[in-house]
């Protein structure tokens, strides 16, 4: 018996060392992980953030504000409205940077809506390097709905899924992560791919288990990652009530998202 409380005694010691140790590092895993897990979206996100681009076509560009001098709102990066902007990929990244693709410049209707409107998209090209300007797109093209899995695809069905349950509100969009988490080891959600989702989802069963209960046993059985787990202030919720059909979906999604680049890879859709 006393062999026992002292080999309990010892665990508890050494897991409150490796936590001590875990706390010491961590400023420096994060630096890390944040790098190691960056994506084109996730930076693009932030880009988009920071140059105050939601300031005039709403959060996430989901609704623009009011033009006086147009009377209508300045367009939305979803919905499909951007089909009367841009066509491509191309067309977004001379926006970002010109303020007006070369298409649109050369249009005698483009000309005379722009000597109305009130509000003019600046040009970023002055301000951003070309990698930003290529994430501040790749931001664009996921939040418009230009890449997205094909309709009636099992993944394309993982993503209603997802949007019908509002994952994108914690994940971020099409699940590019890195959103702030206070409290937990990276200091940010992961995403549904790359380097974090790897870390954390191993397998199919291991996908399951966090899906269904909300979290995974072989991290709170960890002395180091269940204490971060237990104190991190945003904490997966559990969908038990999801169908094996709905998992199977979900499931596609994600690796479609691994294959794709969070689909940036993936051809542009229409409406």
């Amino acid at each position: 018996m006393i062999a026992v409380k002292r080999r309990v005694r010892f665990g508890a010691a050494a897991a409150s060392v490796a936590v001590a140790a875990a706390l010491a590092a961590l400023p420096a895993v994060r630096v890390y992980w944040k790098a190691r897990s960056a994506n084109p979206v996730r930076r693009g996100l932030a880009l988009s953030e920071q140059m105050g681009c939601f300031y005039c076509h709403g959060p996430l560009g989901a609704q623009g504000i009011p033009d006086p001098g147009l009377g209508e709102d300045v367009p939305a990066w979803g919905g499909g409205v951007w089909m009367m902007y841009v066509r491509d990929a191309a067309e977004v990244r001379e926006f970002v940077r010109d303020g007006i693709s070369a298409r649109r410049a050369a249009s005698a209707s483009a000309h005379e809506a722009h000597d109305r409107a009130e509000i003019h998209m600046p040009a970023f090209g002055g301000v951003l390097s070309e990698a930003d300007i290529e994430d501040v797109t790749a931001a664009f093209l996921v939040l418009s709905g230009m890449k997205r899995p094909d309709a009636g695809t099992p993944e394309a069905r993982g993503r209603e899924i997802a949007t019908a349950w509002n994952c994108f509100a914690c994940h971020a969009p099409a699940g590019a992560g890195g959103l702030p988490n206070p409290g937990s080891f990276t200091g940010f959600i992961p995403g549904w791919y790359g380097a974090d989702f790897r870390d954390l989802v191993r397998s199919r069963a291991e996908f399951d288990e966090w899906v269904h209960e909300g979290g995974l046993g072989r991290l709170d059985s960890n002395p180091v990652a269940g204490w971060f787990v237990r104190r991190q202030r945003i904490r997966m919720p559990s969908y038990r009530n999801l169908t094996a059909e709905e998992l199977d979906a979900l499931w596609s999604y994600v690796r479609w998202l691994g294959a794709t680049r969070g689909g940036l890879d993936a051809p542009t859709q229409a409406f």
